[in-house]
């Protein structure tokens, strides 16, 4: 952490609501270090967005403690914030150009200096030419770039993102994406279920089930993938020669198996070259990464489909 202070720490975090018998957050506890880029990932209903939103100081929780750069006081450390959340209302009736200079007014930049940060974010999500149209006119994509600037207005040193690319079509998430990919000096904390999102931005992964934490992950420790394919029996002996870590045979049938495991790819690679030069046909071969893995084999834990 460089000596610094935790960008965020969560101790205990407990919050219920009436309508529901079960609590939306149990028992949560995470440290961000400065400079951390974490993944929340999680079915709908897991808590993400409650998550945010108590980091955010939108709610309180019921038990636990909550610090923003070694501060209690959340108000205070919302300065150090930038959130981006899946949608916003309420904003259609206005222009980019309006609404930044709106936020940069309200964070009490020096007025001298917001017409220039103003362009330069305008510039930076190349919506310039569309600068003075009123947001009722944009695509989704459009607005979420909007939304990106107005959470980095300020430069802060915490970006939260709550799906910021659910619903965009595949150009505007390549947009966003590429948007959110210059960052990258932030503290990251991003909740999303799309799990290339995360491999993407994030290097460290917490799985929420229901309130609670179901798993910590390192993605740096997750670098393999989980293959599988079909392959005739008589070729088990050479996979199991070949591959450094125990295979699973998952059925056998008409002389055929089928088999999975867990390997780089430069492994796969090896392996398929070595049954073909045998004679050996593969067929139904499918790969995922090991978090994909990971993450619905919680899901079938929990009876989540």
């Amino acid at each position: 952490m460089n000596g610094k202070e935790p960008a965020i720490v969560l101790e205990n975090i407990t919050k219920r609501y009436a309508r529901d018998s079960r609590a939306a957050l149990q028992n949560v506890s995470m440290q961000i270090a400065d400079g951390d880029r974490v993944g929340i990932i999680g079915a709908n209903g897991s808590g993400k967005t409650t998550l945010m939103r108590i980091i955010m100081n939108f709610i309180r929780p019921d038990e636990g403690i909550v610090k923003v750069c070694g501060s209690e006081n959340l108000e205070q450390g919302r300065a150090a914030i930038g959130f981006i959340p899946e949608r916003q209302q309420g904003m259609e009736n206005f222009t980019p150009r309006e609404l930044l200079t709106t936020a940069a007014r309200m964070l009490n930049m020096p007025r001298a200096q917001i017409a220039d940060r103003v362009n330069e974010l305008l510039l930076y999500a190349e919506i310039t030419d569309a600068a003075d149209n009123l947001l009722a006119s944009f695509s989704k994509g459009m607005s979420q770039r909007v939304q990106i600037c107005l959470a980095i207005i300020h430069n802060p040193s915490i970006l939260l993102l709550d799906e910021a690319m659910s619903g965009l079509d595949p150009g505007g998430q390549k947009t966003v994406r590429d948007l959110l990919l210059k960052l990258n000096k932030q503290t990251l904390l991003y909740a999303s279920h799309n799990l290339e999102e995360i491999e993407t931005f994030c290097d460290k992964v917490v799985i929420l089930h229901e309130g609670e934490i179901a798993e910590r992950l390192s993605l740096a420790e997750l670098q393999q993938e989980v293959n599988q394919f079909d392959v005739a029996n008589a070729a088990l002996p050479l996979i199991s020669k070949a591959l450094p870590e125990a295979f699973e045979t998952l059925r056998q049938r008409d002389g055929q198996s089928r088999v999975r495991f867990i390997a780089s790819s430069a492994t796969l690679h090896s392996l398929l070259n070595a049954l073909s030069d045998a004679g050996f046909t593969v067929s139904r071969l499918r790969s995922k990464s090991v978090l994909e893995d990971i993450y619905h084999r919680s899901s079938a834990r929990s009876g989540v489909t």
